[in-house]
């Protein structure tokens, strides 16, 4: 909590009520309104250690162990104390700049090259935004990275179906390289799946540009092509990656040094079919194939001791469905073994499979036929809507507000839980949605640029006397202690799901209570709260990684 209102609740509303150590110890703060007895509460879980006298069996001898226990108290507190303090203090909320900001590299996104991005990238990408997001807002040093995977036998069918096609990539032009691409290495997969020949020159292939035995220019034109094509998605989603990296930093030749530093430690061995294998959880791991081809858990290796000696990081966060558990476990349980250090920073951020996105027509479509399709929707409803602003009517707003819709859509869900997408659910301008949230945050900025009245700077309580305002005011108060929790938890429903309640909040003091057309101490007074309100919807949209609207 910000020690301003923690020093607010302890020096002016909670006075002997509670001792410091309760503050100091509080692992959650619940605000609320009572409307009866017209009172703030304030609901503070807190740590309490205690001393337990316990007997040893053997000796009857007696000592004293502490058990930490979670109690929770309530207080009440002074309706007017507590609007003055929340209205005035609320630009207080960003956190302070800690002395020493713990540097946080995040694997997030990271397709493969030569395929389009599909709709199965978009929680990778937009939950690694949200973290990286709101680490950079309780300051932290933030690196977010975007693996690429460029190299392996699939690479090596890619080729062999460009090579039976007499395709030369020098001279690769069309409408849509990636999906061209796509379709060719699609095709080389299913020759394999029934001729055997396919595959070993696929293998081959791929262990002969390992070795430095053939040419790479074909690899090097796919790859520029690959994040051109990448480079439009992450700039309709709004996301900049500080680096990029490839798995073919990773390759046979440069980690010859790694794996000689494996076998040395014994972490791995040489199995009877000639393979290099680690242990783990009584089962052997193939970290190197017996030709000396790498594979995906080898580079994995090699790439994460290599960023723990370029950046030295506190954490290295990874952002990778749950099928990747196991891979992930192996991978920190490998590195333990030679640097203990690097892999107890790691962590697999885990998240569930998005099903059932397609477009209207029901085909399975890559993100940006998503997006468009978002966007195309969107232009539908705004042409009709009554609410249009016809200045606002643009491709750009449709771009962002169908973009918002699938983000929201996704990040109201359980980061673990798997969910079916439902165009009409994520699209739709009532209930809860992307929408409703760029629509209120629409409506508060109007209301600021044409009320008639400026932002005071002092609050007068003794002008917000409603009931709803109250209600409002609790659930601004909360928003430190969401974002905290969101923060922990790396759980971006808890800020969306907040922002729902609070809108339903705020409409309802839209639909009670005027601006315009009051006495102008009063309307200033109201103003304050609204604007206090926009500040928080655009504070949580942003931290979401969705970028808000000032019309529509």
């Amino acid at each position: 909590m910000n020690p301003k209102l923690k020093g607010m609740i302890f020096d002016k509303i909670l006075h002997h009520n509670v001792t410091k150590n309760i503050i100091d110890n509080a692992k959650y703060f619940q605000f609320s309104y009572d409307h009866d007895t017209k009172l703030f509460i304030i609901n503070i879980n807190y740590s309490k250690i205690r001393e337990v006298e316990s007997t040893e069996k053997s000796n009857n001898q007696i000592f004293c162990r502490q058990i930490k226990k979670i109690e929770s108290q309530n207080f009440t507190v002074n309706r007017d104390i507590f609007i003055k303090e929340v209205l005035e203090n609320f630009q207080c909320i960003k956190p302070k700049v800690n002395k020493k900001p713990k540097k946080i590299l995040i694997d997030f996104s990271s397709p493969n090259i030569a395929k389009p991005f599909h709709a199965g990238h978009l929680r990778s990408t937009i939950i690694g935004n949200f973290i990286a997001n709101i680490n950079n807002f309780f300051h932290n040093d933030v690196v977010k990275i975007n693996y690429l995977g460029d190299w392996g036998t699939q690479f090596g069918l890619l080729q062999y179906g460009l090579k039976s096609k007499h395709i030369d990539m020098k001279n690769f032009e069309c409408e849509n390289p990636i999906k061209k691409l796509y379709e060719i290495y699609v095709e080389a997969n299913k020759m394999s799946a029934i001729d055997e020949n396919v595959q070993k020159e696929a293998r081959a292939y791929f262990t002969n540009i390992e070795q430095g035995k053939t040419s790479l220019d074909n690899w090097r034109r796919i790859r520029e092509i690959t994040v051109q094509e990448l480079e439009k998605v992450y700039q309709r989603l709004g996301i900049q990656f500080d680096c990029y990296q490839w798995e073919s930093e990773y390759n046979g030749n440069a980690i010859k040094g790694l794996l000689r530093l494996l076998e040395d430690n014994n972490v791995i061995v040489k199995d009877d079919q000639g393979k290099k294998v680690a242990k783990f959880r009584d089962r052997d791991v193939t970290v190197l194939k017996s030709d000396n081809s790498t594979l995906y858990l080898s580079r994995d290796i090699a790439a994460l001791l290599d960023r723990y000696k370029k950046y030295n990081f506190d954490k290295m966060l990874y952002v990778v469905d749950n099928a990747q558990t196991d891979h992930f476990a192996a991978l920190f349980d490998i590195v333990r073994q030679i640097n203990k250090d690097c892999a107890d920073g790691c962590e697999h951020i885990k998240f569930g499979r998005l099903k059932g996105m397609s477009t209207r027509s029901g085909s399975v479509v890559f993100l940006n036929d998503v997006l468009d399709e978002a966007k195309h929707i969107m232009q539908e409803k705004q042409a009709t809507s009554k609410n249009t602003r016809n200045s606002a009517m643009n491709e750009e707003t449709c771009d962002i507000l169908g973009t918002t819709a699938v983000v929201i859509n996704d990040l109201k869900q359980r980061r673990q839980k798997d969910y079916v997408f439902d165009w009409d659910k994520a699209l739709q301008s009532d209930g809860d949605s992307g929408i409703k949230l760029q629509y209120l945050h629409c409506r508060l900025m109007s209301l600021e640029q044409n009320c008639g009245v400026g932002i005071p700077k002092v609050c007068a309580p003794e002008y917000l006397t409603e009931e709803v305002v109250g209600d409002v005011v609790a659930e601004l108060a909360r928003f430190e202690v969401v974002l905290n929790r969101a923060f922990l938890e790396n759980e971006a429903c808890i800020i969306v799901n907040y922002l729902f309640r609070l809108a339903r909040h705020v409409n309802r003091m839209f639909n009670e209570l005027n601006v315009k057309n009051e006495h102008s101490d009063l309307a200033a007074q109201r103003l304050l709260v609204f604007h206090t309100a926009r500040y928080v919807v655009k504070t949580g949209l942003e931290i979401l990684g969705i970028r808000p609207l000032n019309e529509m």
